[in-house]
């Protein structure tokens, strides 16, 4: 991500005294998971912890047999 927003000039990217923004943290994740190509995105915040999850190859999971 880092990479990307370098070389294309994307001023939204982590550095060692990032601080939280929730509309640049958003954009931020949007733009990462285009260019990792995900299929979904899942954010989860509890404090001053955030978890960030991009998801690949999303399926239905296979109906349970009874």
């Amino acid at each position: 991500m880092r990479q990307v927003g370098e070389e294309n000039d994307y001023p939204v990217r982590p550095w060692p005294d990032f601080k939280n923004d929730p509309e640049l943290v958003a954009e931020a994740r949007i733009v990462a998971a285009s260019v990792l190509d995900a299929e979904g995105l899942w954010g989860e915040s509890m404090g001053d912890v955030q978890l960030q999850l991009m998801i690949q190859d999303m399926a239905l999971a296979p109906e349970r047999q009874r």
